[in-house]
């Protein structure tokens, strides 16, 4: 998606916006939770080894 068009969006609809958010999270939802779930799991890891 052109990236002017996306801030024309948000100036101009902050619902429309909204909607497509919202669709978009449900599209990408297992990706999104694996990337949380990556996140979670590094700073554990960096965690971890810091103590040792």
């Amino acid at each position: 998606m052109d990236l002017e068009f996306l801030n024309d969006l948000k100036k101009e609809d902050k619902e429309m916006r909204r909607e497509q958010n919202k669709r978009y999270r449900e599209k990408y939802r297992e990706i999104l939770n694996l990337k949380k779930q990556r996140a979670y799991h590094k700073e554990n890891l960096e965690k971890k080894l810091a103590e040792k």
